[in-house]
């Protein structure tokens, strides 16, 4: 008796050690309040083509700011349950934001080629960070499907799909078939029920994934709503995976080297007023 009570308090002990492995062990995007983002931390990734010099100081606090330099691509990951005010210098002036436990930011530059500093859609290291994450208005989303001339017959990619609206109004609109993807997985449930409400979800998918890696060779019609170096790091990609007469229709940024590529651009406004650039481009 003795015996096999000492052997299942072995077992006990086992079992708690292997639990005790297995929380620690789990990856911090399990407890991230953003993909790639633990609770407890900022980070910040520098996609300019800078070193980028800030200063980093706890909110409302009367304590000296650290001063930090971040390499052009790097991830500088910052542990803190509270916000942070970060600073730097744009133009000559001070520029100060509050940054906030949880969420994944970015250095890039503004549509002036200024210096700004962006919420990010994760904080992967080796992934990039094509574009925060910014609602594209109805107006803007029938107004690209329109230049783009999407009919029934149509396979439409979107990278960075967000919540899913391009794709799913092209499938309700048109009832072509579309293919969405985003590396935020609360982006994609999102899309995933906006499809099921629109009564679309069979003809539409929606995937958790890099938009980099990502085989697009089955899109007649591709849609961007990202930043201009996103696009001119995806251009490669289109060049060597589309099939010619493939349309690309992009919102407010232009494709850097596909100058040659662009069919025509127009201008639509938003229900607020606020104007839009569409560029069409054909592979």
């Amino acid at each position: 008796m003795k015996k096999k009570l000492i052997i299942g308090l072995a077992v006990l002990i086992v079992l708690l050690a292997v639990g005790t492995i297995l929380l620690t062990q789990r990856p911090a995007e399990s407890q991230a309040g953003s993909p790639g983002v633990a609770v407890g931390e900022i980070s910040i990734r520098n996609v300019t083509a800078d070193v980028v010099r800030y200063e980093i100081t706890p909110a409302d606090s009367p304590t000296l700011p650290q001063k930090r330099l971040i390499k052009p691509g790097a991830i500088h990951r910052l542990p803190t349950d509270a916000a942070l005010d970060i600073s730097f210098e744009r133009a000559s002036r001070t520029i100060v934001h509050r940054l906030f436990p949880g969420k994944p930011y970015s250095f890039r530059l503004d549509e002036d080629d200024q210096l700004e500093i962006y919420e990010g859609s994760h904080g992967w290291q080796g992934v990039e960070d094509l574009a925060p994450f910014v609602v594209t208005p109805v107006e803007v989303v029938d107004k690209m499907l329109d230049m783009a001339e999407v009919k029934a017959s149509d396979v439409l990619y979107d990278l960075g799909c967000g919540d899913g609206r391009i794709v799913i109004t092209a499938a309700r609109r048109f009832g072509c078939r579309g293919v969405g993807i985003d590396i935020d997985p609360q982006r994609i449930r999102e899309s995933r029920q906006g499809a099921k409400q629109a009564g679309v979800q069979k003809l539409v998918e929606f995937r958790e994934a890099d938009a980099m890696k990502v085989d697009i060779s089955r899109a007649t019609v591709v849609s961007l709503y990202l930043l201009p170096e996103s696009n001119a790091l995806l251009r490669p990609k289109f060049e060597s995976e589309l099939k010619p007469g493939t349309n690309v229709v992009t919102h407010n940024y232009r494709i850097p080297g596909w100058e040659a590529k662009e069919v025509r651009s127009d201008k639509v406004a938003d229900m607020e007023g606020k104007e839009h650039s569409i560029f069409l481009y054909r592979r």
